[in-house]
This record gives C-alpha cells, sequence and structure tokens, in this order.
C-alpha cells in the first residue's frame, strides 16, 4: 500500500513538475524526446504558444534530426492554435525550406496560407492579406496536387477569389453613391471580367446597367441587358436591371 502510494505521489509531482516548467527551463542538457513531451504537455493544456516555442528548442538543440523535423511541424500547429500567425508562417516556411518533400510539407504548405486567410476581415479593408493567401494555395495546389490540403486550398481560394470581387464592388457602389458613375463602371467592369465566377459578377452586370442608365449611355445599358438575359433569365439581378429600364423608358 505503501509503495503505490509513493509512486502515485511520484507521478504527482512529476506532472506538477512539468506544469511549471517554461521555455526557459529547456536547455541542451534535455533530450530531444524530454522536450517534445514538456510541449506536447503544454499542448494538452491548451498552452499553445508555450508549447510551440518549447517545440522550437528541439530545432534549436538538435537541427536536421527526425525529432528536430516532427517538432517543428508541430509547433507551426500550436502557433496555428494560439493565433499567432507571423510566428506560424516564419516557422512554417522554416519547415518547407528545410523538408519540401517530406509528407507534412503540404500541411506546412497550407498553414502559410492560412497565417494570410485568416488576416482577411472584410471587404471594406484592404485586401492584400487575400492576395497572399492565393498566391499560398495557388503554389500549394501546384506544387502538392494530389494532397488533401490541396482539396482545402481550393475551397480556402474561392473564399478569397470572392472576398476579393466583393470588394471591387464596394468600391463600386461606394463610387456611385458619391455621384461618380465613370469611376464605378471601372469597378464593376474589374469584376465581370477578373471574378466572372463568384456570386458577385450577377450584381456587378446590374450595377453597370444603372451606371449606363445615369451617364445616358441608354445603349450600352440596354445591350448589357440583353447580356444579362440571355445568359441568366431568372436571376433576381436580371429582375431588377428589366425594372431600371421600364423606368427609365427603355425597351430591352
Amino acid at each position: 500500500m505503501i509503495g503505490k502510494r509513493f509512486s502515485f505521489l511520484l507521478v504527482v509531482l512529476s506532472v506538477v513538475v512539468a506544469c511549471s516548467q517554461t521555455v526557459s527551463d529547456v536547455d541542451s542538457d534535455m533530450s530531444a524526446k524530454e522536450i517534445i513531451r514538456l510541449a506536447e504537455e503544454k499542448n494538452t493544456r491548451n498552452k499553445f504558444r508555450e508549447a510551440a516555442e518549447i517545440y522550437l528548442k528541439v530545432d534549436e538543440y538538435y537541427p536536421y534530426s527526425d525529432d528536430a523535423r516532427l517538432a517543428l511541424i508541430e509547433a507551426a500547429k500550436a502557433y496555428h492554435a494560439s493565433s499567432q500567425l507571423l510566428d506560424l508562417r516564419i516557422t512554417a516556411r522554416r519547415y518547407l525550406n528545410l523538408y519540401p518533400k517530406e509528407k507534412s510539407a503540404p500541411l506546412a504548405k497550407y498553414l502559410v496560407g492560412m497565417s494570410y486567410f485568416e488576416q482577411i476581415i472584410d471587404v471594406e479593408r484592404d485586401q492584400g492579406a487575400a492576395m497572399d493567401s492565393l498566391r499560398e494555395f495557388k503554389e500549394l495546389i501546384e506544387l502538392y496536387p494530389s494532397s488533401d490540403y490541396a482539396k482545402l486550398a481550393r475551397t480556402k481560394f474561392s473564399l478569397a477569389v470572392n472576398q476579393l470581387a466583393g470588394q471591387e464592388m464596394s468600391v463600386g457602389r461606394y463610387y456611385f453613391r458619391k455621384k461618380n458613375p465613370l469611376a464605378a463602371i471601372k469597378r464593376f467592369q474589374a469584376v465581370l471580367e477578373t471574378y466572372p465566377q463568384t456570386a458577385h459578377y450577377y450584381e456587378a452586370q446590374y450595377r453597370l446597367i444603372e451606371c449606363y442608365l445615369t451617364i445616358g449611355a441608354d445603349k450600352k445599358a440596354t445591350a448589357q441587358l440583353k447580356q444579362l438575359t440571355k445568359r441568366f433569365p431568372d436571376n433576381e439581378w436580371t429582375m431588377l436591371a428589366k425594372r431600371l429600364l421600364i423606368k427609365s423608358n427603355l425597351k430591352e
């Protein structure tokens, strides 16, 4: 009985010690496996940032080892879990630079893309992050086309494209409200030419007709509506565009 209690106390003590340890307690005298165990313990307690910093110590003390390769991708995942997007990006890119052909390389590339994708806030703001995420996801699809992460990247790619189209629409509407239809036309045309696969395509057609009517370009408005009616006869934006022409005493 005493022996069992002593063993239990040793287990409890080891857990307490592990919980109290931080990255500053990790040194080169510890084995790679010991450092990884400590990082895993932090992960299980949702201390993801601490876990990531401890995982990186394996890469620092045991570079280019199998343990370092494992720890590096685990560090990137932990940074992702803690929303440390810049640290995530740096760590995942280091993995890709060192191990571009390893099985976790597609995951590392996907995490780089996500580090930008998760910075996309709304269509009213600068969309540099959306452009960066498109670049990373495109490269992932090209480099690792058969991976599961390429499938995820294709979905995220479509969402980022839709975000960019949405920003063009938002700016176009702003120009129209400010009575600058010529500037608005450029934005709506950009949506038709660059993002025809998005849901914004239909509204862009309608907004162009609206702009053309405002500047007295009735023939262009009529031609635009014919194109819209031919391709999408039952779309709600087509119906709205027809009403616009009726109000303007024009025929389709």
